[in-house]
């Protein structure tokens, strides 16, 4: 048996001395044997009542359990103490705050980091929550707010928060929902000077003209994004081809697609956009051709496949469609995608 199992023990014995019960604490929790961890927890603060620490290390623990409504009574329970050093306040605020977001609490969680702020306005980690938690409740103006005032305090922090455009970008999609189109227009217009290759953003831009009734910005937003990304090109092809159809333009579309694929051969979301327009056209043959090609070139594309097998259908042929959906059920297969998910108990 380890020497700190000798001395801190898998007995139920306390130790006389607060710092040797968050010792012992500690390991506890690094061998996840919280029932443990919290029996000593308690002796410590039984022992040391006037220290923080121990309170602080219990809470954190529930909060580990999942026992929220605890880790809550604690940290709100050292907030009364007439005692509290400034960091100390500050320190057991940041944690309340975190118990609210882990207890799904969103707009008290948000409360509680911009009290943090009201003590310590640099607070890198108030201000990395709050970009994310303001961005969750859809306050989109305040998350970039404090976005911006994470890049001034920790450039690294603000990297791995959503960053200014992002938040436009958000911001866009919710005011396009809403039905405010113009606010939504501008938010993705801003986005696009801070990102100009934000394909999301070109795709958002889009739907917004549509939705304006402004075709042909709508087709010129959505026509950006092939160029900027072949694979995200998918989402906005069917956009494109219906807005072509709807102006009686869907040779242009056809012409889109020929010379994307004749700059980009091995585009196979460009082929399989052109091959999905020739069978609504009615070129049926044509649009098998392309779809045969693509699987000689890939066989296990389920997409392709599935194209494949939907078209024959469509047609009536049957036998032939029944042939491709047993070689996609093979493909599904081969892939390992058919097998049962293994029970959770």
């Amino acid at each position: 048996m380890a020497w700190w199992k000798r001395a801190f023990g898998r007995s139920r014995g306390a130790p006389d001395d607060a710092d040797a019960a968050l010792r012992g604490a500690l390991l506890h929790v690094l061998d996840r044997e919280y029932d443990e961890a919290e029996r000593l927890l308690e002796v410590a603060c039984q022992l040391d009542s006037s220290s923080v620490e121990p309170y602080l290390a219990l809470a954190r623990l529930y909060r580990t359990r999942g026992e929220i409504g605890r880790a809550i009574r604690v940290h709100q329970n050292l907030l009364l103490r007439k005692d509290l050093a400034p960091d100390q306040t500050v320190t057991i605020l940041a944690d309340l705050a975190a118990d609210f977001r882990r207890g799904g609490f969103l707009q008290r969680a948000v409360a509680a980091y911009e009290e943090v702020l009201s003590h310590d306005a640099r607070h890198r980690d108030a201000l990395t929550a709050l970009v994310w938690l303001l961005s969750e409740v859809r306050d989109h103006t305040r998350a970039i707010e404090m976005a911006r005032r994470l890049a001034k305090v920790d450039r690294e922090a603000a990297q791995r928060a959503p960053d200014e455009a992002t938040l436009l970008i958000e911001s866009a999609e919710a005011a396009l929902a809403q039905g405010r189109n113009d606010e939504a227009r501008r938010a993705a217009k801003r986005a696009l000077r801070k990102a100009p290759r934000a394909v999301k953003a070109w795709i958002v831009l889009g739907d917004i003209e549509a939705e304006r009734g402004k075709a042909r910005a709508a087709r010129s937003a959505w026509g950006k994004v092939p160029g900027l990304d072949r694979r995200a090109a998918s989402a906005v092809y069917p956009r494109l081809e219906s807005s072509f159809a709807a102006a009686g333009r869907a040779a242009d579309f056809e012409a889109q697609l020929r010379k994307l694929l004749a700059e980009h051969p091995s585009d196979g979301h460009a082929r399989l956009a052109l091959a999905r327009m020739l069978a609504v056209r009615g070129e049926i043959e044509e649009s098998l051709g392309e779809l045969n090609r693509m699987l000689e070139a890939d066989p296990d594309d389920l997409a392709v496949r599935a194209a494949l097998g939907l078209i024959l259908l469509s047609e009536g042929r049957e036998a032939e469609a029944a042939k491709s959906h047993g070689e996609l059920l093979s493909v599904l297969e081969r892939l390992g995608m058919l097998r049962r998910p293994e029970s959770l108990r």
